[in-house]
């Protein structure tokens, strides 16, 4: 470029450099693969809980909260199995206390220390005691969608073990 009293501009541009290299191009691709990808990652997940999973999930919150009670109420609180869904007791809990299951979805329960034998658990109550300690017990909750397992920890009523096979 040359700049002089008649204001003279020239540029000198060489051959070829008119637009982007291949190389530039490469780069701007891959990082828009790697955007798009880490944005289609994030929604994963975002679809919610498979009917298969909810009852199981609502029995994790419900034992967090029966456990809980039980410490600073100084009582028992008792979980109870029907056929069709399962609850509180003596209404605790209101409509938040009762879940029901979905249509062809069969509950059982394992004891710890029962050996492999899966039982029914309708007509199961599982007490949570004021010491803050319940029975240790496995859940299998079953459909036609798939199963869910899930393995309580006696002291803490949190979910210790957890596997799910959806179809």
């Amino acid at each position: 470029m040359t700049l002089g009293t008649g204001s003279n501009l020239s540029y000198s541009r060489r051959r070829g450099q008119g637009g982007f290299t291949l190389l530039e191009m490469i780069v701007v691709i891959a990082l828009m693969v790697i955007i798009a990808a880490m944005a289609t990652l994030s929604f994963i997940g975002l679809e919610g809980e498979s009917e298969v999973e909810k009852p199981g999930n609502e029995l994790a919150r419900m034992v967090k909260q029966a456990n809980r009670a039980a410490v600073v109420q100084g009582r028992p609180f008792v979980i109870a199995f029907g056929k069709t869904e399962f609850g509180f007791l003596d209404g605790v809990g209101g409509a938040d206390g009762r879940v029901t299951l979905p249509k062809g979805m069969k509950v059982g329960f394992q004891r710890w220390n029962g050996g492999k034998k899966w039982n029914n658990a309708e007509g199961l109550n599982w007490t949570f005691y004021p010491s803050g300690i319940c029975d240790a017990l496995r859940f299998k909750f079953e459909h036609p969608d798939g199963m869910v397992e899930m393995a309580f920890n006696p002291l803490t009523g949190s979910v210790s073990e957890e596997a799910a096979y959806l179809k």
